[in-house]
C-alpha cells in the first residue's frame, strides 16, 4: 500500500475512533442525567401524596433525602 493512503487511513481510523468515544461520552452523561430526572420526579410525585406532617426519608448507594411535609419553619434553637 503507498505509504500516503496508509497515512490517510490512519487518520480516519483516529477521528472514527475519537467520534466514537465522544459519542459514548454524551450518551453516557444524556443517560445520567435521565436516570436523575426520573429519580426527582418519582421522588416530587411520592412527596405529593402524603399529607401534611408526613415525613420522607429515602436512601440509596449515591444520596439520602429527608422531606418533612408541611413542617414548621423553625430551624435550629429558633421558636
Amino acid at each position: 500500500m503507498d505509504p500516503t493512503m496508509m497515512a490517510v487511513v490512519a487518520v480516519v481510523t483516529a477521528v472514527i475512533g475519537t467520534l466514537a468515544r465522544l459519542t459514548y461520552r454524551v450518551v453516557k452523561t444524556r443517560a445520567e442525567v435521565r436516570r436523575a430526572e426520573v429519580a426527582q420526579q418519582g421522588l416530587s410525585d411520592r412527596v405529593r401524596s402524603l399529607p401534611p406532617g408526613s415525613r420522607l426519608s429515602e436512601r440509596s448507594a449515591d444520596r439520602e433525602v429527608e422531606i418533612r411535609i408541611g413542617a414548621s419553619a423553625r430551624h435550629g434553637g429558633e421558636q
